[in-house]
């Protein structure tokens, strides 16, 4: 069945996630897509990730990646929950909007109330093209193919990943050190081999 399927893609989608993205000598990440600067990764003073379902979870996950390599404060808001929140306007607020599908009704919402309150929006998707990834300023493509399993396996798989790669790539500008974003590189290499039948 499809879950079983999808289960062991991981590997591959990994790889493909992975694929010219990671600078080992360096200790970082090349992810320009992002379209940040060195500056505008140190002027980040707090990321606020928005998503539903599976991608929230991802998120709470994403957010020890973010304080914990990139030294980053993260909030995690449910996207539905989102407009009921009065929206402070903070300088140096990045937003990320994660959705599998990059249709996601609630999170698009999301993102058009944290542009209105001045924060810059990154979009973490799956699907080329989607409403969420031409509405962002930037983002990453997560590369999993479709994904027909409800469970979303290699979607949340992906997105720890490419949320990890984030936290390397700002966290390279914001004083993580050379040894340990390569510490970090390294282990990301190794993903793709883990999982076996």
């Amino acid at each position: 069945h499809f879950m079983h399927k999808e289960i062991f893609e991981q590997p591959s989608t990994i790889l493909n996630v992975l694929r010219g993205r990671l600078l080992p000598e360096e200790g970082t990440t090349r992810l320009n897509g992002l379209n940040l600067t060195p500056e505008d990764c140190r002027a980040i003073q707090r990321i606020v990730i928005v998503g539903c379902g599976s991608s929230w979870h991802a998120g709470l996950v994403g957010r020890h990646f973010f304080e914990h390599v990139a030294g980053v404060p993260v909030q995690v808001e449910y996207a539905s929950e989102f407009r009921y929140h009065r929206q402070m306007r903070m300088a140096g607020t990045l937003t990320l909007a994660i959705s599998q599908s990059g249709e996601t009704a609630d999170t698009l919402e999301a993102m058009r109330l944290a542009r209105e309150a001045g924060s810059r929006i990154l979009g973490v998707v799956n699907v080329v093209g989607s409403s969420i990834a031409r509405a962002a300023d930037g983002g990453m493509y997560l590369h999993a193919g479709p994904e027909i399993g409800v469970a979303a396996i290699k979607a949340v798989t992906l997105l720890w990943v490419a949320l990890l790669m984030m936290a390397v790539h700002i966290g390279r500008h914001r004083g993580l050190s050379r040894e340990n974003g390569q510490r970090v590189v390294s282990r990301l290499q190794q993903l793709p081999e883990a999982p076996t039948r």
